[in-house]
């Protein structure tokens, strides 16, 4: 069976020749079958390596590595290396981009749903059992299996939305009356969400509240399992890991990065570039941007040279040798 991760070694030079990367071949000439990590050693493998110590690459045997200049000459005997000036994670994860991202053709599934009033894009592809409101959707959007798009969303370009998500769900806001009754207040808002936005499977964001538009800013990214309460609004490029947790009301500045199983109380405000630790319960707003919160209650604490499981910033991509 060829697996979805199969490549070559000339599918990759010429690969690196296509987006612009110059680099340089160390070693014999090696064959490659799949991309790999050094998490999972197989031989026949394409790698990549950042670091400053050679030992990490043990146990590698008749693969490539891509890598910073002069780092593991030492190793040439069982490996071969593409040496580039740039990130070498960076080349990696764009050459994995060009060379193994897919799409599904554009159409709608015939088991799909779509409402008479809903108004679709070019280039959406629309699922199979995917029930589709009356609302809208962008340009060369995918809509997976399963999902759910309730009435009264705004969906942008480039979306993907995968299986089992249900975008513009109803939130519970109610009080108690005199006699001891719950008095729940319909939710009639709506859902923004903008442009090149990934959800996960199993993502849930619940539609704003009265006049309010839950919103999902440009290329943010919502793994798998996490929850959006009412009227929040995460700002342009974040990112929430598994099983985040955000209650309604919340605002969420540009540039996030919220760690999983990690939860936000009601009407908390967390400015630009804020880290939150994996499990933490933030209660209180934050004011300074790009603090780094952990705990329960999560407070701030002194922010680290490198964070793990954060991808890195532009700025951290550093050219230098």
């Amino acid at each position: 069976m060829t697996g979805r991760n199969s490549i070559t070694i000339e599918s990759v030079l010429n690969a690196l020749e296509l987006l612009g990367v110059k680099f340089t071949w160390v070693g014999k000439r090696r064959e490659v079958g799949k991309v790999c990590s050094l998490l999972a050693k197989e031989p026949g493998g394409l790698y990549y390596f950042s670091g400053t110590n050679a030992a990490d690459l043990s146990g590698l045997v008749e693969s490539v590595v891509i890598c910073r200049p002069g780092l593991v000459l030492d190793q040439t005997a069982e490996l071969s290396f593409i040496e580039v000036i740039e990130d070498p994670q960076l080349v990696f994860y764009r050459l994995c981009a060009h060379m193994l991202g897919s799409r599904p053709l554009p159409g709608i599934h015939p088991t799909a749903i779509i409402h008479v009033e809903a108004k679709l894009g070019e280039g959406v592809h629309v699922g199979p059992y995917a029930v589709i409101g009356s609302s809208v959707i962008g340009n060369d959007t995918i809509i997976h299996a399963h999902v759910v798009v309730m009435d009264d969303c705004v969906i942008g370009d480039r979306v993907v939305i995968e299986p089992n998500c249900c975008i513009g769900g109803n939130g519970v806001a109610w009080i108690w009356d005199t006699d001891g009754k719950r008095v729940i207040l319909p939710q009639v808002g709506g859902v923004v969400i903008e442009d090149d936005v990934f959800l996960g499977t199993d993502v849930t964001i619940v539609r704003g509240m009265l006049n309010e538009a839950t919103t999902i800013g440009a290329r943010t990214l919502i793994a798998h399992g996490s929850k959006i309460g009412h009227s929040s609004r995460l700002g342009k490029d974040c990112h929430l890991a598994n099983n985040v947790s955000i209650a309604g009301s919340v605002a969420i500045g540009d540039r996030c990065f919220l760690g999983s199983g990690c939860s936000v109380r009601p009407h908390v405000k967390l400015p630009p570039d804020t880290i939150v630790g994996v499990g933490a319960a933030v209660v209180s707003n934050i004011l300074q941007p790009g603090c780094t919160l952990v705990g329960v209650p999560a407070g701030v604490i002194a922010k680290k040279d490198k964070q793990t499981g954060v991808p890195r910033r532009p700025e951290d991509h550093s050219t230098r040798l």
